[in-house]
């Protein structure tokens, strides 16, 4: 096969010098603008927060993790939630290491029926500031492996069971180490709280029975600097903990890529989908 012979000619090679200068000098300025479109995504602070709602659907029926925002009128607080059929014991204890460890379940009043889970009071004697709906707390059996039902590994059977089409109300005892939660028959129409967000999540993503599982996000704090007058001189202290507001909550959401949106979002999503409530 004949081989095609390179010109060396000047003008050739001034031609081919102008076209790499050309192509270096578009890419340095493409570069600069994915670099300005990123460092303005990142210091916007709420890039997670307008992930779309289909997205976060799709995240909840693939058993990931979501980051539930409520208005800063009413908890100003983030829960990390996640499907109750997709929580493992290693789910369970990054549950409980980054949040207040108080697992709740939340699903509809027709499951809380079947499983008889009623009320911890009588709603005309709960005085919880948000009226929110705790079921007693239970544990599941022995049949599943649970001993204490305090370990990650405990909960987790527990509320994989809440989630199991075939439990019954045999299937749990009495008190126990998980919260159930009645979320309200319209979901984020009715009440606008993470119960009910959790509980529509499960059900648009189409988990059936739908239940899920949510830990109210914390900061741990810093170790006290006083010392102690132990072997290591340190204070078993944590001062400046609190509750993860929202800012807290989207880089929380960024350092573990985890999808973050807002109650408000997903009841706009719900209605426009489904109608408002009559």
């Amino acid at each position: 096969m004949a081989r095609t012979k390179i010109s060396n000619s000047p003008t050739l090679s001034r031609v081919y010098q102008t076209l790499v200068l050309q192509s270096l000098h578009y890419y340095q300025a493409f570069s600069k603008l994915l670099t300005g479109l990123a460092e303005k995504h990142h210091h916007s602070g709420y890039h997670h927060a307008h992930d779309s709602q289909a997205n976060t659907i799709l995240n909840a029926a693939s058993g990931h993790f979501l980051i539930v925002l409520d208005s800063p009128a009413r908890e100003n607080e983030g829960d990390l939630i996640i499907a109750a059929r997709a929580l493992t014991p290693a789910k369970c204890a990054f549950l409980i290491r980054h949040t207040s460890g108080y697992l709740c379940a939340p699903m509809s009043p027709a499951r809380a029926a079947h499983l008889d889970l009623p009320p911890m009071l009588p709603l005309t004697s709960n005085s919880d500031p948000n009226r929110t709906n705790y079921t007693i707390t239970v544990d599941a059996g022995t049949e599943l492996g649970v001993t204490t039902g305090i370990s990650a590994k405990d909960r987790a059977a527990t509320c994989n069971a809440l989630a199991e089409d075939g439990s019954s109300a045999e299937t749990f005892r009495r008190p126990g180490h998980v919260v159930p939660l009645i979320a309200k028959p319209g979901g984020v129409r009715e009440r606008r709280g993470h119960t009910e967000a959790t509980w529509e999540f499960a059900r648009l993503a189409r988990i059936e029975p739908a239940v899920g599982v949510i830990g109210e996000m914390v900061i741990d704090g810093q170790e006290s600097e006083e010392g102690h007058p132990g072997a290591l001189g340190r204070k078993p202290e944590y001062v400046g903990a609190g509750m993860m507001r929202a800012k807290e909550c989207v880089e929380f959401g960024r350092l573990w890529g985890i999808r973050c949106c807002t109650i408000e979002a997903l009841e706009a999503y719900v209605t426009k989908r489904e109608g408002k409530l009559s």
